[in-house]
């Protein structure tokens, strides 16, 4: 009896042992598959092409050339949107800024209205700043957001469930309201609402990128020059593996994604576009499957466009310790402001000391 009690909880530990094992992923990583030699991502086909005759607005006359139905819109319906102004040329805007924002946050929101969002910072640069929401169940909270949306107009809403695992519908609904209303700006900054931001910085990397922060310099009369012949997709640029631990907040199936790596990808926290990188990931994202990950999903649409990206340390993911104005002198963006009065007096600390 004795002996058949043994085995009996040797199994049970034996069972438990493969069941946490599974639950940590550990099997999930012998049956990945090696990105370097198997990648693809769905559709296949000449992206690069698809995104040249999108953009020309033609259909190819080579027979021999067939072009795919867009298997992407992301075509959710606009409860509130901003105009983007701009008809007279010299009113148009030259950099917007685009802040994915929760529901709630209207605290956040309001820090930012008032320092590193506020529209008429700079005297030379046309600027517009819009929060990004999706919609909610709570008809209250709804109403809320409508007078928010009416007293600052800066809202761009759409009927999809707020939600961490909707980022990449809000990236998307952001990146078609400005290729409705606004395509003719120059750079775009996408920023969540937990960042601070040195738009002082912002201007003197998209002027140079390479060169920053060293010889870093305001931006000039080269705006439309820039904009019209640079494809720049800019940020912290990540290369890691995907998490199959199954507790994990980003935890992937292998039947989601099953290569043992990501493509390089920018973190969504922070980052730039230029005019040209933002129209050719808006048109290659229509034929690329759609991932729940926002920066993965604009990875793999850049990979797809053939869109390179260009890394910037001074894009913060992981906030760096605040010892004063000149510690945050070159920081472009950085994660970690929560508390919308530290924000306040971080940003306005660094301003007067010209690094915001």
């Amino acid at each position: 009896m004795l002996k058949k009690s043994n085995r009996f909880y040797k199994y049970v530990a034996v069972i438990a042992g493969l069941l946490i094992l599974d639950i940590l992923g550990v099997f999930a990583y012998f049956f990945e598959l090696d990105y370097e030699k198997l990648f693809r991502y769905p559709i296949e086909g000449d992206i690069v092409s698809y995104v040249r005759a999108r953009k020309q607005n033609i259909k190819a006359k080579d027979e021999t050339f067939q072009m795919p139905q867009p298997i992407n819109y992301y075509n959710f319906t606009f409860i509130h949107q901003r105009k983007c102004d701009g008809v007279v040329e010299s009113s148009r805007p030259q950099l917007i800024i685009l802040v994915k924002s929760a529901l709630l946050n209207i605290q956040k929101r309001d820090a930012i209205r008032r320092t590193w969002g506020f529209e008429q910072r700079f005297s030379d640069v046309n600027i517009r700043r819009a929060f990004i929401l999706g919609a909610s169940l709570d008809q209250q909270l709804m109403e809320d957001i409508a007078s928010e949306a009416h007293q600052y107009r800066d809202i761009i809403q759409a009927d999809f469930i707020d939600s961490y695992y909707n980022n990449t519908i809000k990236t998307m609904m952001a990146i078609r309201w400005v290729m409705d209303h606004c395509h003719r700006a120059h750079y775009y900054l996408f920023v969540d609402d937990d960042y601070y931001v040195s738009l002082k910085n912002v201007l003197r990397f998209v002027a140079y990128p390479a060169l920053y922060p060293e010889n870093a310099m305001t931006l000039n009369s080269r705006w439309e020059y820039k904009a019209q012949n640079e494809r720049l997709f800019a940020g912290f640029v990540f290369r890691s593996r995907p998490l199959r631990q199954k507790f994990s907040k980003w935890y992937v199936s292998l039947k989601e994604y099953p290569y043992n790596k990501w493509p390089p990808y920018v973190t969504a926290g922070a980052f730039v576009l230029s005019r040209d990188a933002l129209v050719n990931l808006y048109y290659a994202s229509q034929y690329t499957k759609h991932f729940r990950f926002d920066d993965i999903y604009l990875g793999l649409v850049a990979l797809k466009a053939n869109i390179p990206l260009t890394h910037c340390g001074q894009f913060y993911f992981r906030r760096p310790p605040y010892n004063g104005p000149k510690s945050y002198r070159f920081i472009v963006a950085s994660h970690g402001f929560n508390e919308p009065l530290e924000l306040e007096r971080i940003w306005n600390e660094c301003r007067s000391a010209n690094y915001a």
